[in-house]
Protein backbone atom coordinates (compact mmCIF):
# COMPACT_ATOMS: atom_id res chain seq x y z
CA UNK A 1 0.00 0.00 0.00
CA UNK A 2 2.63 2.34 -1.21
CA UNK A 3 1.60 6.09 -1.75
CA UNK A 4 1.77 7.83 -4.30
CA UNK A 5 2.73 11.33 -5.19
CA UNK A 6 0.40 13.26 -7.29
CA UNK A 7 1.96 15.58 -9.77
CA UNK A 8 1.37 19.29 -10.35
CA UNK A 9 -0.64 19.40 -7.24
CA UNK A 10 -0.27 21.22 -4.02
CA UNK A 11 -1.25 19.97 -0.67
CA UNK A 12 -3.97 22.49 -1.03
CA UNK A 13 -5.37 21.03 -4.44
CA UNK A 14 -5.09 17.58 -3.41
CA UNK A 15 -7.11 18.21 -0.31
CA UNK A 16 -9.62 19.67 -2.04
CA UNK A 17 -9.80 16.84 -4.98
CA UNK A 18 -9.92 14.33 -2.08
CA UNK A 19 -12.74 16.05 -0.48
CA UNK A 20 -14.84 15.30 -3.77
CA UNK A 21 -13.56 12.14 -3.90
CA UNK A 22 -14.68 11.15 -0.37
CA UNK A 23 -18.32 13.05 -1.32
CA UNK A 24 -19.72 8.85 -2.31
CA UNK A 25 -18.06 7.86 0.10
CA UNK A 26 -19.58 9.86 2.80
CA UNK A 27 -23.22 9.51 0.95
CA UNK A 28 -22.70 5.68 0.83
CA UNK A 29 -22.18 6.08 5.25
CA UNK A 30 -25.05 8.19 5.38
CA UNK A 31 -27.19 5.83 3.56
CA UNK A 32 -26.01 3.11 5.72
CA UNK A 33 -26.52 4.80 8.85
CA UNK A 34 -29.87 5.48 7.88
CA UNK A 35 -31.32 1.57 6.97
CA UNK A 36 -29.47 0.21 9.76
CA UNK A 37 -30.00 2.55 12.14
CA UNK A 38 -31.61 0.16 15.02
CA UNK A 39 -28.49 -2.09 14.46
CA UNK A 40 -26.18 1.12 15.04
CA UNK A 41 -27.87 2.07 18.17
CA UNK A 42 -28.02 -1.36 20.07
CA UNK A 43 -23.92 -1.41 19.14
CA UNK A 44 -23.69 2.28 20.27
CA UNK A 45 -25.44 1.02 23.52
CA UNK A 46 -23.19 -1.66 23.94
CA UNK A 47 -19.99 0.91 23.19
CA UNK A 48 -20.93 2.95 25.81
CA UNK A 49 -22.22 0.55 28.83
CA UNK A 50 -19.46 -1.82 28.62
CA UNK A 51 -15.85 -0.87 29.11
CA UNK A 52 -14.59 -4.18 27.27
CA UNK A 53 -15.72 -1.80 24.11
CA UNK A 54 -15.22 1.34 25.00
CA UNK A 55 -12.76 1.90 22.00
CA UNK A 56 -15.31 1.07 19.29
CA UNK A 57 -16.61 4.48 19.45
CA UNK A 58 -13.59 5.74 18.30
CA UNK A 59 -13.16 3.41 15.21
CA UNK A 60 -15.38 4.09 12.31
CA UNK A 61 -13.84 7.88 12.97
CA UNK A 62 -10.22 7.05 13.08
CA UNK A 63 -11.06 4.70 9.77
CA UNK A 64 -11.80 7.57 7.79
CA UNK A 65 -8.66 9.36 9.69
CA UNK A 66 -6.41 6.46 8.24
CA UNK A 67 -8.00 6.67 4.45
CA UNK A 68 -7.24 10.84 5.11
CA UNK A 69 -3.29 9.16 5.24
CA UNK A 70 -3.91 7.77 1.96
CA UNK A 71 -5.14 10.23 0.25
CA UNK A 72 -2.99 11.08 -1.94
CA UNK A 73 -2.38 7.21 -2.79
CA UNK A 74 -6.34 6.77 -3.25
CA UNK A 75 -6.13 9.84 -5.67
CA UNK A 76 -3.90 7.79 -7.58
CA UNK A 77 -6.56 5.29 -8.85
CA UNK A 78 -9.17 5.57 -10.82
CA UNK A 79 -12.90 5.22 -9.75
CA UNK A 80 -13.93 2.17 -11.54
CA UNK A 81 -17.32 0.09 -9.47
CA UNK A 82 -17.19 -3.07 -8.82
CA UNK A 83 -20.74 -4.87 -9.09
CA UNK A 84 -19.70 -7.83 -8.72
CA UNK A 85 -19.53 -7.48 -4.94
CA UNK A 86 -23.18 -7.18 -4.88
CA UNK A 87 -22.64 -11.31 -4.42
CA UNK A 88 -20.67 -10.36 -0.93
CA UNK A 89 -23.68 -7.62 -0.53
CA UNK A 90 -26.76 -10.02 -0.40
CA UNK A 91 -25.80 -12.19 2.47
CA UNK A 92 -25.31 -9.41 4.46
CA UNK A 93 -28.32 -8.11 3.97
CA UNK A 94 -30.00 -11.28 4.80
CA UNK A 95 -28.39 -11.96 7.89
CA UNK A 96 -29.23 -9.10 8.86
CA UNK A 97 -32.79 -9.51 8.31
CA UNK A 98 -32.76 -12.88 10.56
CA UNK A 99 -31.12 -10.66 13.19
CA UNK A 100 -33.53 -8.29 13.07
CA UNK A 101 -36.19 -10.53 13.27
CA UNK A 102 -35.35 -12.41 15.91
CA UNK A 103 -33.62 -9.43 17.86
CA UNK A 104 -29.86 -11.31 17.54
CA UNK A 105 -27.97 -8.35 18.18
CA UNK A 106 -24.79 -10.44 17.36
CA UNK A 107 -26.51 -10.89 13.52
CA UNK A 108 -27.00 -7.52 13.20
CA UNK A 109 -23.73 -6.16 14.54
CA UNK A 110 -21.68 -8.73 12.27
CA UNK A 111 -23.78 -7.84 9.13
CA UNK A 112 -23.98 -4.25 8.93
CA UNK A 113 -19.78 -3.03 10.15
CA UNK A 114 -19.16 -5.96 7.23
CA UNK A 115 -21.78 -4.76 4.78
CA UNK A 116 -19.83 -0.78 5.20
CA UNK A 117 -16.36 -1.68 3.66
CA UNK A 118 -18.20 -3.70 0.88
CA UNK A 119 -20.40 -1.14 -0.03
CA UNK A 120 -17.50 1.11 0.07
CA UNK A 121 -15.46 -0.94 -1.84
CA UNK A 122 -18.79 -1.20 -4.99
CA UNK A 123 -18.71 2.39 -5.29
CA UNK A 124 -14.66 3.00 -5.45
CA UNK A 125 -14.00 -0.32 -7.33
CA UNK A 126 -11.04 -2.72 -6.74
CA UNK A 127 -7.80 -0.18 -7.22
CA UNK A 128 -8.73 2.96 -5.17
CA UNK A 129 -10.49 0.25 -2.33
CA UNK A 130 -6.39 -1.50 -2.51
CA UNK A 131 -5.10 1.92 -1.30
CA UNK A 132 -7.49 2.08 2.10
CA UNK A 133 -8.09 -1.01 2.40
CA UNK A 134 -6.95 -1.45 6.47
CA UNK A 135 -9.17 1.50 6.99
CA UNK A 136 -11.89 -0.83 5.68
CA UNK A 137 -11.04 -3.77 7.14
CA UNK A 138 -9.74 -1.98 10.50
CA UNK A 139 -14.48 -0.66 10.91
CA UNK A 140 -14.94 -4.52 12.25
CA UNK A 141 -13.17 -3.53 15.22
CA UNK A 142 -16.78 -2.07 15.67
CA UNK A 143 -18.18 -5.31 16.28
CA UNK A 144 -18.96 -6.11 20.10
CA UNK A 145 -17.64 -9.62 19.83
CA UNK A 146 -14.93 -10.84 22.13
CA UNK A 147 -16.35 -11.76 26.26
CA UNK A 148 -16.95 -15.04 25.32
CA UNK A 149 -13.05 -15.66 25.90
CA UNK A 150 -13.48 -14.66 29.47
CA UNK A 151 -13.69 -18.21 30.85
CA UNK A 152 -10.87 -19.48 28.55
CA UNK A 153 -8.78 -16.86 29.56
CA UNK A 154 -9.19 -17.09 33.53
CA UNK A 155 -8.27 -20.65 33.06
CA UNK A 156 -5.38 -19.92 31.11
CA UNK A 157 -4.41 -16.79 34.04
CA UNK A 158 -4.86 -19.88 37.06
CA UNK A 159 -3.27 -22.80 35.36
CA UNK A 160 0.09 -20.40 34.38
CA UNK A 161 0.17 -18.41 37.52
CA UNK A 162 -0.04 -21.15 39.69
CA UNK A 163 2.62 -22.62 37.64
CA UNK A 164 4.63 -19.43 38.20
CA UNK A 165 3.95 -20.05 42.26
CA UNK A 166 5.14 -23.25 42.14
CA UNK A 167 8.30 -22.37 40.43
CA UNK A 168 8.89 -19.36 43.13
CA UNK A 169 8.59 -22.20 45.44
CA UNK A 170 5.39 -20.69 47.26
CA UNK A 171 3.31 -23.84 48.39
CA UNK A 172 -0.17 -23.46 46.01
CA UNK A 173 -3.03 -25.45 46.12
CA UNK A 174 -5.74 -24.89 42.98
CA UNK A 175 -9.21 -25.79 42.89
CA UNK A 176 -11.00 -23.92 39.57
CA UNK A 177 -10.54 -20.58 39.34
CA UNK A 178 -9.32 -20.65 42.94
CA UNK A 179 -6.03 -20.16 44.37
CA UNK A 180 -4.29 -21.26 47.86
CA UNK A 181 -1.49 -20.13 49.74
CA UNK A 182 -0.83 -20.32 53.40
CA UNK A 183 -1.35 -16.68 53.95
CA UNK A 184 -4.93 -16.70 52.28
CA UNK A 185 -7.16 -17.94 49.14
CA UNK A 186 -7.48 -15.69 45.97
CA UNK A 187 -10.13 -16.02 42.95
CA UNK A 188 -9.47 -15.15 39.60
CA UNK A 189 -12.23 -13.31 38.64
CA UNK A 190 -14.12 -12.49 35.29
CA UNK A 191 -12.76 -8.81 36.26
CA UNK A 192 -9.03 -10.61 36.49
CA UNK A 193 -9.70 -12.37 32.85
CA UNK A 194 -7.77 -9.73 31.35
CA UNK A 195 -9.99 -9.41 28.53
CA UNK A 196 -10.15 -5.53 28.08
CA UNK A 197 -6.33 -5.48 28.05
CA UNK A 198 -6.69 -8.22 25.22
CA UNK A 199 -9.13 -7.02 23.02
CA UNK A 200 -7.85 -3.32 23.39
CA UNK A 201 -3.76 -4.82 23.05
CA UNK A 202 -4.99 -6.11 19.75
CA UNK A 203 -6.87 -3.42 17.86
CA UNK A 204 -3.75 -1.02 18.85
CA UNK A 205 -1.33 -3.73 17.48
CA UNK A 206 -2.87 -3.93 14.08
CA UNK A 207 -3.20 -0.10 13.90
CA UNK A 208 0.61 0.68 14.97
CA UNK A 209 1.68 -2.18 12.35
CA UNK A 210 -0.13 -1.01 9.81
CA UNK A 211 1.53 2.46 10.84
CA UNK A 212 4.62 1.98 11.12
CA UNK A 213 5.77 -1.55 9.42
CA UNK A 214 5.65 -2.49 5.58
CA UNK A 215 6.94 -5.81 5.63
CA UNK A 216 3.83 -8.21 5.87
CA UNK A 217 6.34 -10.86 7.56
CA UNK A 218 6.73 -7.99 10.36
CA UNK A 219 3.67 -6.66 10.38
CA UNK A 220 2.13 -10.65 11.15
CA UNK A 221 4.80 -11.15 13.49
CA UNK A 222 3.83 -8.37 15.76
CA UNK A 223 -0.07 -8.75 15.63
CA UNK A 224 0.32 -12.31 17.01
CA UNK A 225 2.66 -10.47 19.43
CA UNK A 226 0.16 -8.35 20.27
CA UNK A 227 -2.19 -11.06 20.72
CA UNK A 228 0.37 -13.67 23.20
CA UNK A 229 1.58 -9.90 25.20
CA UNK A 230 -1.34 -9.58 26.92
CA UNK A 231 -2.73 -13.07 27.83
CA UNK A 232 1.18 -13.43 29.25
CA UNK A 233 0.93 -9.93 30.69
CA UNK A 234 -1.54 -11.10 32.47
CA UNK A 235 -0.69 -14.24 33.50
CA UNK A 236 2.26 -12.49 35.32
CA UNK A 237 -0.13 -10.01 36.62
CA UNK A 238 -2.31 -12.16 38.82
CA UNK A 239 1.30 -14.46 40.04
CA UNK A 240 2.05 -10.85 41.22
CA UNK A 241 -0.69 -9.97 42.78
CA UNK A 242 -0.59 -13.24 44.73
CA UNK A 243 3.00 -12.88 45.25
CA UNK A 244 2.83 -8.87 46.54
CA UNK A 245 -0.35 -10.56 48.75
CA UNK A 246 2.13 -12.98 50.09
CA UNK A 247 5.28 -11.31 50.54
CA UNK A 248 3.11 -8.43 52.47
CA UNK A 249 1.32 -10.63 55.09
CA UNK A 250 -2.08 -10.27 53.35
CA UNK A 251 -1.64 -6.15 53.58
CA UNK A 252 -1.41 -5.30 49.74
CA UNK A 253 -3.21 -6.56 46.60
CA UNK A 254 -5.67 -7.70 48.60
CA UNK A 255 -8.82 -5.51 47.63
CA UNK A 256 -9.85 -3.07 45.16
CA UNK A 257 -6.19 -1.83 45.08
CA UNK A 258 -5.06 -4.60 43.01
CA UNK A 259 -7.87 -3.42 40.05
CA UNK A 260 -5.76 -0.14 40.44
CA UNK A 261 -2.62 -1.52 40.21
CA UNK A 262 -4.44 -3.50 37.06
CA UNK A 263 -4.61 -0.43 35.00
CA UNK A 264 -1.14 0.88 35.59
CA UNK A 265 0.38 -2.64 34.58
CA UNK A 266 -1.82 -2.23 31.55
CA UNK A 267 -0.63 0.83 30.61
CA UNK A 268 2.97 -0.88 31.02
CA UNK A 269 2.09 -3.55 28.87
CA UNK A 270 0.69 -1.40 26.32
CA UNK A 271 4.48 0.37 26.50
CA UNK A 272 6.53 -2.48 25.99
CA UNK A 273 4.54 -3.56 23.61
CA UNK A 274 4.94 -0.08 21.72
CA UNK A 275 8.87 -1.06 22.73
CA UNK A 276 8.52 -4.31 20.41
CA UNK A 277 7.01 -2.47 17.95
CA UNK A 278 9.88 0.26 17.76
CA UNK A 279 12.30 -2.59 17.18
CA UNK A 280 10.67 -4.73 14.56
CA UNK A 281 10.14 -1.68 13.17
CA UNK A 282 11.40 -1.54 9.76
CA UNK A 283 12.64 1.33 6.91
CA UNK A 284 9.90 2.75 4.79
CA UNK A 285 10.36 1.86 1.22
CA UNK A 286 11.58 4.09 -1.37
CA UNK A 287 8.83 6.52 -3.11
CA UNK A 288 7.74 5.40 -6.24
CA UNK A 289 9.36 7.19 -8.76
CA UNK A 290 6.22 6.83 -11.49
CA UNK A 291 4.15 9.86 -11.37
CA UNK A 292 0.56 9.55 -11.41
CA UNK A 293 -1.71 12.49 -13.00
CA UNK A 294 -4.42 13.68 -10.37
CA UNK A 295 -8.05 12.48 -11.57
CA UNK A 296 -10.08 15.64 -12.12
CA UNK A 297 -13.02 15.94 -9.05
CA UNK A 298 -15.61 15.98 -11.73
CA UNK A 299 -15.00 12.85 -13.39
CA UNK A 300 -13.78 11.10 -10.17
CA UNK A 301 -17.44 11.83 -8.83
CA UNK A 302 -19.23 10.75 -12.46
CA UNK A 303 -17.20 7.67 -11.95
CA UNK A 304 -18.83 6.59 -8.90
CA UNK A 305 -22.40 7.61 -9.83
CA UNK A 306 -23.61 4.24 -11.29
CA UNK A 307 -22.10 2.63 -8.24
CA UNK A 308 -23.66 5.40 -6.02
CA UNK A 309 -27.33 4.29 -7.89
CA UNK A 310 -26.16 0.19 -7.45
CA UNK A 311 -25.69 0.70 -3.80
CA UNK A 312 -28.69 3.21 -3.27
CA UNK A 313 -30.93 0.44 -5.21
CA UNK A 314 -29.85 -2.28 -3.12
CA UNK A 315 -30.32 -0.34 -0.08
CA UNK A 316 -33.84 1.13 -0.73
CA UNK A 317 -34.79 -2.85 -1.02
CA UNK A 318 -33.12 -3.54 2.29
CA UNK A 319 -34.65 -0.89 3.82
CA UNK A 320 -38.23 -2.10 2.32
CA UNK A 321 -38.04 -5.37 3.28
CA UNK A 322 -36.84 -4.17 6.94
CA UNK A 323 -39.98 -1.90 7.31
CA UNK A 324 -41.49 -5.07 6.63
CA UNK A 325 -39.96 -7.53 9.21
CA UNK A 326 -40.14 -4.61 11.85
CA UNK A 327 -44.24 -4.29 11.30
CA UNK A 328 -44.31 -8.22 11.46
CA UNK A 329 -43.05 -7.54 14.96
CA UNK A 330 -45.95 -6.54 17.07
CA UNK A 331 -45.55 -3.55 19.39
CA UNK A 332 -45.79 -3.90 23.31
CA UNK A 333 -49.45 -4.73 23.97
CA UNK A 334 -51.26 -2.27 25.92
CA UNK A 335 -52.28 -4.56 29.28
CA UNK A 336 -50.96 -4.50 32.23
CA UNK A 337 -48.79 -7.04 32.62
CA UNK A 338 -48.35 -9.26 36.02
CA UNK A 339 -47.50 -12.47 36.73
CA UNK A 340 -50.29 -15.01 37.70
CA UNK A 341 -48.54 -16.11 41.28
CA UNK A 342 -50.32 -19.13 42.24
CA UNK A 343 -47.36 -20.28 45.23
CA UNK A 344 -46.58 -20.06 48.93
CA UNK A 345 -43.50 -17.87 47.88
CA UNK A 346 -43.35 -14.67 49.26
CA UNK A 347 -42.87 -11.59 46.50
CA UNK A 348 -40.33 -9.05 47.59
CA UNK A 349 -40.48 -5.39 47.87
CA UNK A 350 -38.47 -2.88 46.57
CA UNK A 351 -36.87 -2.15 49.66
CA UNK A 352 -35.91 -5.83 50.18
CA UNK A 353 -35.20 -5.97 46.63
CA UNK A 354 -31.87 -3.49 47.44
CA UNK A 355 -31.07 -5.23 50.06
CA UNK A 356 -30.46 -8.58 48.58
CA UNK A 357 -26.99 -9.94 48.00
CA UNK A 358 -27.50 -11.43 44.56
CA UNK A 359 -29.90 -9.42 42.05
CA UNK A 360 -29.91 -10.31 37.91
CA UNK A 361 -28.89 -7.66 35.53
CA UNK A 362 -32.22 -7.86 32.86
CA UNK A 363 -32.21 -4.27 31.02
CA UNK A 364 -35.86 -3.35 30.32
CA UNK A 365 -38.18 -5.92 30.82
CA UNK A 366 -41.66 -5.65 30.78
CA UNK A 367 -42.22 -6.80 33.57
CA UNK A 368 -40.07 -8.57 36.39
CA UNK A 369 -40.69 -9.73 40.04
CA UNK A 370 -38.59 -11.36 42.81
CA UNK A 371 -39.43 -14.01 45.14
CA UNK A 372 -38.05 -16.42 48.26
CA UNK A 373 -38.91 -19.54 49.40
CA UNK A 374 -37.72 -20.85 52.78
CA UNK A 375 -35.39 -23.45 53.17
CA UNK A 376 -34.28 -26.23 55.63
CA UNK A 377 -31.00 -23.79 55.77
CA UNK A 378 -30.41 -20.22 56.89
CA UNK A 379 -30.40 -18.96 53.53
CA UNK A 380 -33.67 -18.71 51.22
CA UNK A 381 -33.77 -19.40 47.65
CA UNK A 382 -34.63 -16.40 45.96
CA UNK A 383 -36.49 -16.00 42.75
CA UNK A 384 -36.01 -13.57 39.94
CA UNK A 385 -38.68 -13.70 36.61
CA UNK A 386 -38.27 -11.29 33.79
CA UNK A 387 -41.03 -11.01 30.81
CA UNK A 388 -39.99 -9.72 27.43
CA UNK A 389 -43.49 -8.99 25.24
CA UNK A 390 -42.35 -9.87 21.66
CA UNK A 391 -41.27 -5.99 20.19
CA UNK A 392 -40.60 -4.65 23.76
CA UNK A 393 -36.70 -5.11 24.82
CA UNK A 394 -33.87 -8.09 24.32
CA UNK A 395 -34.65 -11.56 26.64
CA UNK A 396 -31.48 -12.72 24.75
CA UNK A 397 -28.78 -9.54 25.03
CA UNK A 398 -24.82 -9.63 26.00
CA UNK A 399 -25.65 -6.59 28.32
CA UNK A 400 -28.08 -9.09 30.55
CA UNK A 401 -26.70 -10.65 33.29
CA UNK A 402 -27.62 -13.86 35.68
CA UNK A 403 -25.29 -12.14 37.94
CA UNK A 404 -23.45 -9.04 38.46
CA UNK A 405 -19.93 -9.31 37.68
CA UNK A 406 -19.00 -6.75 39.72
CA UNK A 407 -20.22 -9.06 43.28
CA UNK A 408 -19.66 -12.44 41.95
CA UNK A 409 -18.00 -14.99 39.31
CA UNK A 410 -18.78 -17.85 37.66
CA UNK A 411 -16.41 -20.62 39.52
CA UNK A 412 -18.32 -23.73 37.31
CA UNK A 413 -21.17 -25.01 35.19
CA UNK A 414 -22.10 -27.55 36.81
CA UNK A 415 -23.80 -30.87 34.81
CA UNK A 416 -27.12 -32.24 36.34
CA UNK A 417 -27.42 -35.60 36.88
CA UNK A 418 -29.31 -38.01 34.07
CA UNK A 419 -32.15 -38.15 36.23
CA UNK A 420 -33.13 -35.00 36.14
CA UNK A 421 -35.21 -34.50 32.92
CA UNK A 422 -35.79 -30.24 33.29
CA UNK A 423 -33.78 -28.16 31.24
CA UNK A 424 -31.84 -25.68 33.17
CA UNK A 425 -28.05 -24.32 33.75
CA UNK A 426 -26.56 -24.75 36.95
CA UNK A 427 -23.44 -22.64 38.17
CA UNK A 428 -21.59 -22.16 41.22
CA UNK A 429 -20.89 -18.40 41.54
CA UNK A 430 -18.08 -16.74 44.20
CA UNK A 431 -18.26 -13.51 45.33
CA UNK A 432 -14.32 -11.39 46.17
CA UNK A 433 -15.24 -12.69 50.33
CA UNK A 434 -15.37 -16.04 48.85
CA UNK A 435 -19.35 -16.66 49.84
CA UNK A 436 -20.60 -19.37 47.52
CA UNK A 437 -23.78 -18.96 45.67
CA UNK A 438 -25.87 -21.92 43.35
CA UNK A 439 -28.01 -20.37 40.56
CA UNK A 440 -29.81 -22.14 38.10
CA UNK A 441 -31.55 -20.41 34.92
CA UNK A 442 -33.80 -20.88 32.17
CA UNK A 443 -35.46 -19.64 29.33
CA UNK A 444 -39.34 -19.77 28.82
CA UNK A 445 -41.27 -19.37 24.92
CA UNK A 446 -44.30 -20.45 24.46
CA UNK A 447 -45.12 -24.01 25.90
CA UNK A 448 -41.27 -24.39 25.56
CA UNK A 449 -38.36 -23.80 27.76
CA UNK A 450 -34.46 -24.04 26.99
CA UNK A 451 -31.54 -23.80 29.26
CA UNK A 452 -29.35 -21.74 26.83
CA UNK A 453 -29.49 -18.81 25.07
CA UNK A 454 -28.73 -19.65 21.88
CA UNK A 455 -31.21 -22.30 21.59
CA UNK A 456 -33.92 -19.61 23.25
CA UNK A 457 -32.52 -16.99 20.56
CA UNK A 458 -33.10 -19.13 17.64
CA UNK A 459 -36.70 -20.21 18.46
CA UNK A 460 -37.41 -16.33 18.73
CA UNK A 461 -36.03 -16.35 15.40
CA UNK A 462 -38.36 -19.00 14.06
CA UNK A 463 -41.39 -18.15 15.63
CA UNK A 464 -40.96 -13.81 14.59
CA UNK A 465 -40.43 -15.40 11.25
CA UNK A 466 -43.51 -17.49 11.35
CA UNK A 467 -45.39 -14.73 11.98
CA UNK A 468 -46.20 -14.81 15.80
CA UNK A 469 -45.53 -13.05 18.50
CA UNK A 470 -42.39 -14.17 20.42
CA UNK A 471 -42.85 -13.42 23.74
CA UNK A 472 -40.44 -15.03 26.39
CA UNK A 473 -39.25 -15.04 29.98
CA UNK A 474 -36.29 -15.78 32.07
CA UNK A 475 -36.77 -17.59 35.05
CA UNK A 476 -33.73 -17.59 37.53
CA UNK A 477 -33.32 -19.27 41.33
CA UNK A 478 -30.28 -19.01 43.64
CA UNK A 479 -29.50 -19.64 46.94
CA UNK A 480 -26.21 -19.02 48.59
CA UNK A 481 -24.50 -22.31 50.22
CA UNK A 482 -21.47 -22.90 52.13
CA UNK A 483 -18.66 -25.00 51.20
CA UNK A 484 -18.09 -27.61 53.76
CA UNK A 485 -22.04 -28.63 52.93
CA UNK A 486 -21.71 -27.58 49.32
CA UNK A 487 -22.36 -31.73 48.03
CA UNK A 488 -25.00 -32.45 49.95
CA UNK A 489 -27.09 -28.86 49.69
CA UNK A 490 -26.17 -28.33 45.66
CA UNK A 491 -28.37 -32.05 45.52
CA UNK A 492 -31.32 -30.32 47.58
CA UNK A 493 -31.04 -27.16 45.25
CA UNK A 494 -31.59 -29.27 42.12
CA UNK A 495 -34.19 -31.54 43.34
CA UNK A 496 -36.04 -28.24 44.42
CA UNK A 497 -35.48 -26.80 40.84
CA UNK A 498 -36.90 -29.42 39.44
CA UNK A 499 -39.69 -29.39 41.67
CA UNK A 500 -40.60 -25.90 41.67
CA UNK A 501 -39.82 -25.90 37.51
CA UNK A 502 -43.42 -26.80 36.39
CA UNK A 503 -45.12 -23.79 38.27
CA UNK A 504 -42.74 -21.10 38.02
CA UNK A 505 -42.80 -21.59 34.38
CA UNK A 506 -46.39 -21.69 33.55
CA UNK A 507 -46.19 -18.44 35.91
CA UNK A 508 -43.75 -16.98 33.09
CA UNK A 509 -46.16 -17.95 30.24
CA UNK A 510 -49.40 -16.43 32.00
CA UNK A 511 -47.55 -13.30 32.37
CA UNK A 512 -48.19 -12.63 28.78
CA UNK A 513 -51.58 -13.82 28.45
Amino acid sequence: MQEQAVAGNSDKDVNKAFSVRMVPVVLVLVAWAVVFHQGLFTAMDIWYNSDIFNHCLFVIPGSFFLIYLKRKALLAQPVKPNYWVILFILPAIALYAIGLAGDVQLFMHAAMFGLLPVLIWMVLGNKATWQILFPLLFILFCIPVGEELVPYLQQIAATFSVDLLELSGIPVFRSGLYIEIPKGRFLVAEACSGISFFIASLVIGCLYAYLNMYSPQRRTVFVLLSVIFPIAANIVRVYGIILIAHLSDMQYAVGADHLIYGWFFFAFVIVCLIGIGELLRDKAPQQSQEVAQAIQPQTSFRAARGGLIAVGILLLVAAGWYQFIAAAIPDKQVQKFEFANKHNAKPLSEDEIHWLTWRAGFRSPTVAQYQQFTTPYAAPITVYQAFYAAGDGELVSSLNRLYDQDSWTRVEVIALPSAIETPFALELLSSPAGQLRLIASWYVLGEQTFAGKQQTKLQQIVTTLGGEPAHGAVVIMSMEVERRFLASQQQWFIEKVAQEYPTLSQQSRLVGK
